[in-house]
């Protein structure tokens, strides 16, 4: 079990359960028990919270995005770091990524395109005038809600990550895809790093493939080095003229040649959405800037004096001096009349071979590969596993979404899931896997560790839109609901009580896996309320009215029950006795339930001068034993609540006294609420939060 859940960090946020797992982090569902909220929670793994310079850089710059408030970005609440955990506090969003949305439909219209593409602009605008670079746009870091709204995240950690020299080769599988040229070069970056990892994310939009693919993270960053990719028009016919333009404009491979800014990049989209025959005939022009020196490794030091050499030898063009190709890396310059193939002049040095022949140093990185691979299966089979032994039953994966797979813990902290060489065509949406090997029966066990290797869809002409249900068995109701909603099924929640199911977990679920459901139907889950508790575990709540605080105290404690907040308040009643509790004499309550009580502090000085004042009861409370002690009159008071314009919803609590009279999540889709709370009559000071920031104020309850 992960040793941070069901532990407390800052005092104040308790993690529940792991929601997700990146490349450098660890994201966690946690309640802020200030607040009243559930909230995402994202912690530096080991590996890199044990280096210093990376735990100081987290600190500075998790801080700086801690700042940003845009409605296009996942706000960050809170940063912190407790004995040696560094940690970032998110709102929690329920949606999907923008990438689970892609494989789900294939590819996007340019219409929706812009409509995404221009949300993220216009995030990335706003970090921008803050100072921060993103360094990892890519669909994977794009949640769309269910409005169609679209949150950019995962702000901070990739943007120190990137700076590490051997990220590249090391660290970049996962985002190597949409990295920006002077990223895979080690060389110096600005804001249009951005911009050039949101037009490869537009790319990948419009034609549903990625501008450049590759065995290795290595092949695929020379193609972004030296080629040009084939323009989205060219796939997908009906694209317009100018969508071409602003792409490949945004991808130019030389940072000099791209948008200045995501506002011109923005401005562009708007343009084209208002005219789709609008053309924008970008232009590139020489590189005269210079660039800073490179801090890689010596691969990438290899890539970037090839792809110096090869702007060298192409000066003469007007053209980007890149190829324009999918899958080949062969170098290539432009000419006004065509390709021709580059002068091949003898290297002087080992890199300049390397930068020649990117192949080579291909070969040159699986060959040290291949080498620490051996000796690493050397020295486990000198000194074994602690794990060798260690039987697992394997988990049934077909019908699930290969990138889900990759990132259940539950599964990849288990067994090494690895893709088939090639994806197959069926009638199943992309992404989905079909068949896996070995088999998940529910019965068969595996050692930990094996590799499961699993057939995927590629899609066809004829893909079903349909859902087939998989095993939900022991995964939370949050996980279904998640799940479920990028599909379009509905969820339908029934409780009862299992002696072998944990309490929140999933029994079953009607139909079961393997089901087919259409879109928009319904999906039954049983949900476990834990083992059916006797009836003698719920205890009568005692009467405290007219007792002192101690003989409160000692009456709860004899039932199983706990004293809460204890507030003194004005009161005819006898000084020092209990006029109020929060839960009725006699309700039935579970053992170790909180009850909150309100004390008398006597007649007020004006109470005593009153001329109402004349000794009468004005109403009473039977405190169980038949007998009637004065309370105050209770009235209340209409508090207006201003409500923040840049999320959907917000978490409102106001206290009367110190005491927490109402506490809810509101829709701030009016700008601001009015909210009535109740409170004896005569003044009071009323607290108001909204999203943990705070006003006074003095209310007069009539």
């Amino acid at each position: 079990m992960d040793k941070y859940i069901g532990s407390m960090l800052g005092g104040r946020y308790q993690i529940e359960e792991i929601v997700g797992v990146g490349g450098m982090a660890v994201v966690y569902r946690a309640r802020d028990t200030v607040l009243g909220r559930d909230v995402a929670l994202k912690v530096l793994k080991k590996e890199f919270a044990e280096d210093p310079d990376i735990r100081k850089r987290f600190s500075i710059e998790s801080r700086a995005v801690a700042k940003l408030s845009h409605h296009n970005i996942v706000s960050v609440f809170d940063v912190g770091s407790e004995d040696g955990t560094d940690y970032i506090v998110m709102e929690l969003i329920e949606g999907i990524t923008l990438k689970q949305y892609l494989q789900r439909k294939g590819h996007l219209s340019w219409q929706e395109t812009i409509f995404f593409a221009e949300q993220v602009a216009r995030a990335l605008m706003h970090a921008h005038s803050r100072g921060i670079i993103h360094q990892d746009v890519k669909p994977q870091n794009v949640i769309i809600l269910r409005d169609g709204t679209a949150k950019l995240t995962d702000f901070g950690i990739a943007s120190f990550a990137a700076a590490q020299e051997t990220r590249v080769v090391q660290e970049a599988i996962g985002s190597v895809h949409y990295i920006s040229p002077e990223q895979a070069k080690g060389s110096k970056i600005d804001y249009r790093t951005d911009l050039y990892s949101l037009g490869v994310m537009m790319y990948e939009m419009l034609t549903g493939k990625l501008p450049f693919e590759g065995e290795t993270a290595l092949q695929i960053v020379m193609q972004h080095i030296n080629e040009v990719p084939i323009i989205p028009s060219a796939f997908v016919p009906g694209i317009p003229k100018g969508m071409d333009d602003i792409v490949m404009h945004a991808m130019s491979a030389n940072i000099s040649r791209r948008y200045e800014s995501a506002e011109k990049m923005y401005e562009d989209m708007e343009v084209l959405r208002s005219d789709p025959n609008a053309r924008f005939h970008y232009v590139a022009s020489e590189d005269n800037s210079g660039e800073t020196q490179i801090i890689g490794a010596d691969i990438q030091r290899a890539a970037r004096r090839s792809a110096a050499e090869h702007e060298a030898a192409s000066v003469e063009g007007a053209a980007a001096p890149r190829t324009r190709t999918r899958t080949q890396t062969r170098t290539r310059t432009r000419t006004r009349t065509g390709f021709r193939k580059k002068e091949q002049d003898e290297p002087n040095g080992f890199f300049e071979k390397l930068a020649e022949r990117p192949g080579m140093a291909v070969g040159m990185a699986v060959g040290v590969i291949a080498v620490i691979s051996l000796l690493l299966v050397g020295i486990l089979m000198l000194t074994g596993s602690s794990d060798k032994s260690e039987k697992i039953i394997v988990p049934d994966l077909i019908g699930r979404n290969i990138d889900e797979v990759l990132a259940d813990p539950d599964i990849t902290d288990n067994f090494t899931v690895k893709e088939a060489t090639e994806r197959q065509e069926s009638d199943r949406p992309v992404g989905e896997i079909l068949e896996q090997d070995p088999d998940g029966d529910g019965k068969k066990k595996a050692t930990k560790g094996t590799i499961i290797t699993v057939t995927v869809s590629s899609g066809g002409e004829n893909v079903k839109d349909t859902y087939k249900v998989i095993d939900f068995t022991g995964k939370t109701l949050d996980y279904v609901q998640a799940a479920l909603a990028s599909h379009d099924i509905k969820c339908e929640v029934v409780e009862e009580y299992s002696d072998d199911v944990e309490e929140g977990k999933v029994i079953r679920t009607d139909p079961e896996a393997g089901a087919e459901l259409e879109k928009g139907a319904t999906l039954t889950v049983y949900i476990s309320k834990g083992k059916q508790k006797d009836d003698n575990e719920n205890v009568a709540v005692p009467g405290l009215l007219g007792m002192t605080e101690d003989g409160a105290r000692a009456a709860l404690e004899a039932k199983g029950l706990k004293i809460g907040s204890v507030d003194q308040v004005d009161s005819s009643a006898e000084a020092g006795s209990v006029v109020w509790q929060s839960q009725d004499a006699g309700a039935e309550v579970a053992k170790g339930a909180v009850v909150n009580i309100q004390i008398s502090k006597g007649k007020s000085a004006s109470n005593n001068n009153s001329p109402d004042n004349g000794g009468g009861n004005s109403g009473g409370q039977d405190n169980g034993d038949g007998d009637y002690d004065d309370t105050p009159s209770l009235g209340s008071a209409t508090i207006p609540v201003s409500l923040p314009d840049n999320t959907d919803t917000a978490h409102v609590i106001i206290y009367v006294d110190g005491v927490i009279q109402y506490d809810d999540t509101c829709s701030t889709s009016g700008g601001s609420t009015s909210i009535s709370v109740s409170g004896s009559v005569g003044d009071h000071d009323v607290t108001v939060s909204v999203d943990g920031s705070t006003t006074s104020q003095t209310y007069t309850f009539s």
